[in-house]
């Protein structure tokens, strides 16, 4: 009888068919391509260190004794005026440089190429300028006498005004403290708003429905 012929079985399939590729796991060839671009941001990392530590040499040799001789005579308030204007100026650029480089990653470049770009030449320029400041920094405290080597004269700019690091400092220390005290203050308007604006956004309701 027909009612009484048993149901096939389904075949099984095919083993190329039976394991796929799960999205969270990582192929060989993915393995291998993140291996070539870690060693290629290696070398470029270090590519960019020779090329700063070049930079600094070169700015320390020929814009840093003749730096601070130059504001000595043609700056407000002499080299001490320059120093407090450079002081304040580090914790500016260093959080600039910092907030620049947050805002960069691989989805903005390929949604935002524009705008990537000049955020990359505002990170390159403030990086200039934060080397030229640490330049600055060291000829203002070169006493001569560095580790263990051989003693040589000191700068001009130590022998003359040998108190200019302390001066840039303390200039450092009050606008880092101010801007920490305003990122603060900003983070608690923040929170506040956040807190108040549901309580806000519900008010009107409330009374409409209790009307």
């Amino acid at each position: 009888m027909a009612g009484s012929a048993k149901p096939r079985r389904r075949k099984a399939a095919a083993s190329s068919l039976q394991y796929e590729h799960r999205p969270g796991r990582r192929t060989a060839r993915e393995d291998e391509d993140s291996g070539t671009g870690n060693k290629l941001f290696g070398c470029l990392a270090l590519l960019a260190i020779a090329v700063l530590l070049a930079l600094f040499i070169f700015m320390n040799e020929y814009w840093g004794d003749d730096t601070w001789k130059w504001v000595a005579d043609a700056w407000p308030g002499g080299a001490y005026g320059f120093a407090v204007f450079a002081g304040a100026l580090v914790p500016c650029v260093v959080t600039l440089f910092v907030m620049t480089l947050a805002g960069l990653s691989k989805e903005r470049w390929k949604t935002h190429k524009a705008r990537s770009l000049g955020r990359t030449l505002l990170a390159v320029l403030c990086g200039a300028v934060m080397l030229q400041l640490a330049s600055l920094i060291f000829v203002a405290q070169d006493t001569g006498k560095w580790g263990r080597g051989v003693s040589v004269a000191p700068s001009w700019t130590f022998r003359t005004q040998p108190w200019l690091w302390a001066v840039g400092l303390a200039a450092t220390v009050a606008m880092a403290a101010l801007l920490i005290a305003v990122a603060v203050l900003r983070q608690r308007g923040r929170s506040e708003t956040g807190l108040t604006g549901p309580t806000n956004s519900a008010g009107p309701a409330s009374s409409v429905s209790s009307d």
